[in-house]
């Protein structure tokens, strides 16, 4: 009998714990999803990008997040490869694709999916092999925390340093963990393919991570900056939206179209 009433009790006791691991489970997964979705920043942020030692040629830069997408606008044209200029490229994370503005009622989307192989095409047009990944960035030796942090645009942020080959250059990178965003295809594009184009090692991650966002980027040689992109502003109140979305008289061009303007100049 004894036994049948602590088996009762221990049955009991066993279902009351699992219940309540259970809800506290729950309870973590929904504040996560919750935490998660406040995590995403959504707003405008500018940039002035400019060299300090020369007057002039100080160009705008303005990144506008919303949930799933991200516009980066320019007041300069941006060469993104050969035969396609734009001065603003809209990165749409829901539909898996870049949309590039090449005119004032047109537009070239290109799937992800299309970036690889084009990025080989244009390696074959002028001659290049495909460089081969390089190997994994060593941090520990490269970046340091250098434990300054300062207010930027309302922002508390960390400095790090990105330590060059040349011991007489350098980046320093100004970082706040208050704003968080998701990179989705940008970061994609850039592990698959971007990263392959060039002939160093980037730490990439150091400036497009979930946990944090640069607020203030300079490199510096010979101790004197000679290149910044400083954040100017941040809005996340009444931005405007609507440079993430393409207006309905919009004309979008596809990849052939890229192709075939690619084929017209290089005659």
């Amino acid at each position: 009998m004894k036994f049948c009433v602590h088996s009762h009790m221990n049955s009991s006791l066993d279902s009351t714990i699992m219940k309540r691991t259970l809800f506290a489970a729950i309870f973590i997964l929904f504040s996560g999803l919750i935490y998660t979705a406040e995590a995403q920043f959504e707003g405008e942020i500018s940039f002035l990008i400019h060299n300090p030692q020369e007057r002039g040629d100080v160009t705008n830069l303005d990144i506008t997040f919303t949930k799933n997408r991200i516009y980066i606008g320019s007041n300069s044209s941006m060469d993104v490869m050969t035969g396609l200029s734009t001065n603003g490229i809209l990165v749409r994370n829901d539909h898996q694709d870049f949309v590039f503005m090449t005119g004032k009622d047109e537009a070239l989307k290109i799937a992800k999916s299309d970036i690889d192989a084009l990025v080989n095409l244009i390696n074959r047009f002028q001659g290049r092999s495909e460089t081969t990944p390089s190997s994994n960035f060593d941090w520990e030796q490269h970046v340091v925390e250098t434990g300054n942090t300062r207010m930027l645009n309302g922002y508390r942020a960390s400095e790090f340093v990105l330590n060059r080959e040349d011991e007489n250059e350098y980046v320093s990178v100004w970082l706040t963990d208050e704003i968080k965003v998701d990179w989705g295809l940008l970061n994609e594009a850039w592990q698959t393919t971007g990263s392959r184009q060039v002939g160093e090692d980037i730490p990439i991650e150091l400036i497009m991570n979930r946990n944090s966002f640069p607020l203030l980027i300079e490199a510096y040689q010979e101790g004197k900056p000679v290149f910044r992109a400083e954040s100017v502003q941040v809005n996340s109140r009444d931005f405007d939206r609507s440079k993430t979305e393409i207006s309905s008289g919009t004309k979008l061009l596809g990849f052939t179209d890229l192709m075939m303007n690619m084929f017209r100049q290089r005659r």
